[in-house]
């Protein structure tokens, strides 16, 4: 009995080592999965992230080169800026200088206006008559350009008329009342001389405080102030003329009498 009782317990025994043998590969393969899943994993997640690493580069290098256009833009934004703000000074420096310049151009205008309109009335019946016809300064309408235009055209009237003998003919008033037609030999704007078709009537024109005086002179050299005009419309050969010469002053005295 003794006999079949080891036999037993050996197998018994052998059994119980088979069973925990078996146990511990069984934890082992679990193990070995468990580590084999993880393993995985991580790998994943490496190739992931390695993934997500090739993207986050791209995006950070694009979000520089962004970042660098953005600099720039503002850098230009910011000069832009700059030179138009200093454009906008200077426009408003040459407005301030324009505007300084039109109130100067305004000052002497006046003065000019003024000057013309009291010369006016000295000035030789053609050149008044030109005058008139070029405009009026007086007249409130007109703005500043075309004030000035007109008084630079009455100056150039003035000049080319200063510069010149000229030749007019017109009626003048007599002393007894009677118009007597006459041609006017203009030496510039300060003198002139008259004389009627027959001879008989002779004289000067002179400009004075009172205005442009016309004034019969029997003393006069009639012949003399013919023949001036005769050449000058080139109606004679050249020759010498003897005219009277009056000074201003005494022009003025002769045109207060």
């Amino acid at each position: 009995m003794r006999s079949l009782i080891k036999p037993i317990s050996m197998v018994i025994a052998l059994c119980c080592a088979m069973t925990v043998q078996a146990d511990t590969v069984s934890e082992l393969e679990q193990l070995i999965n468990k580590w084999l899943q993880i393993e995985n994993q991580n790998n994943k997640l490496n190739t992931h992230w390695l993934e997500q690493k090739s993207s986050m580069e791209q995006t950070l290098t694009l979000l520089d080169a962004e970042q660098q256009q953005l600099s720039e833009l503002n850098q230009r934004r910011k000069k832009s800026t700059s030179e138009l703000t200093q454009k906008r000074e200077q426009l408003v420096t040459k407005q301030s200088e324009l505007e300084n310049d039109q109130q100067q151009l305004n000052e002497q205008l006046t003065r000019i206006s003024k000057q013309l309109l009291s010369l006016q009335v000295q000035l030789p019946p053609p050149l008044l008559s030109s005058w008139k016809n070029t405009g009026d300064l007086t007249n409130s309408q007109l703005n500043t350009t075309d004030k000035l235009q007109t008084a630079l055209k009455m100056l150039g009237l003035l000049r080319d008329f200063q510069q010149r003998i000229s030749i007019h003919e017109m009626a003048i008033l007599h002393p007894d009342g009677q118009e007597v037609w006459v041609k006017q030999l203009y030496l510039g704007a300060a003198q002139a001389w008259f004389v009627s078709e027959d001879l008989s009537y002779v004289g000067i024109g002179f400009p004075s405080d009172l205005g442009w005086q016309w004034e019969f002179d029997p003393s006069i050299n009639a012949e003399q102030v013919a023949l001036g005009i005769a050449v000058q419309q080139k109606k004679r050969a050249a020759d010498w003329v003897t005219l009277p010469i009056l000074s201003y002053a005494k022009n003025t005295q002769k045109g207060a009498k």
